[in-house]
């Protein structure tokens, strides 16, 4: 999964861009956005927005984030590391 981190300027929101394994040239937006009492994960794929979002469960594209969130230990510094890949 190709993951690409947005470089917004939005307080409490992290934006992310993950490129479709299924179609070519399509590209989704994942955010964490973080405010007062509250944390959630958001996609624009098709499998959250019409199945998962009901449910309040994850997509396949939020299971790889939150994974790579932990292993990170945040969703700042998994940003961070995700741009300096990309500059490196």
């Amino acid at each position: 999964m190709t993951i690409r981190a947005a470089n917004n300027r939005t307080s409490g929101v992290r934006t992310f861009y993950i490129a479709s394994e299924s179609r070519p040239g399509v590209q989704y937006v994942a955010q964490f956005i973080r405010r007062a009492r509250q944390r959630r994960w958001f996609c624009d794929c098709p499998d959250f927005k019409f199945r998962r979002l009901a449910q309040r469960r994850h997509c396949k594209h939020l299971h790889e984030m939150t994974a790579m969130a932990r292993e990170a230990h945040g969703v700042a510094r998994l940003a961070r590391s995700i741009s300096a890949n990309v500059a490196a």
